[in-house]
């Protein structure tokens, strides 16, 4: 798989998790105004996995594939 596949993929799932992040709408079912405690913790969760998938886009990008020959 291209290493820019990869790439845009991680984008797209960073942007989908944000995305329910700043639309808590999204996380509560049908509009049920009682589930506020379960709708900020998925908030948090939505959160924590964007900056989990952006480091590890950032590590991916990072690193090189190739490795250079021992003298």
């Amino acid at each position: 798989m291209n290493k820019s596949n990869i790439v845009t993929a991680g984008l797209i799932v960073i942007f989908i998790s944000l995305y329910c992040f700043f639309r808590p709408t999204i996380l509560s079912l049908g509009g049920y105004n009682l589930a506020i405690n379960g709708v900020v913790i998925a908030k948090i969760l939505c959160l924590l996995f964007a900056l989990y998938r952006f480091l590890k886009l950032v590590f991916f990008i990072s690193t090189d594939n190739k490795k250079e020959p021992e003298k």
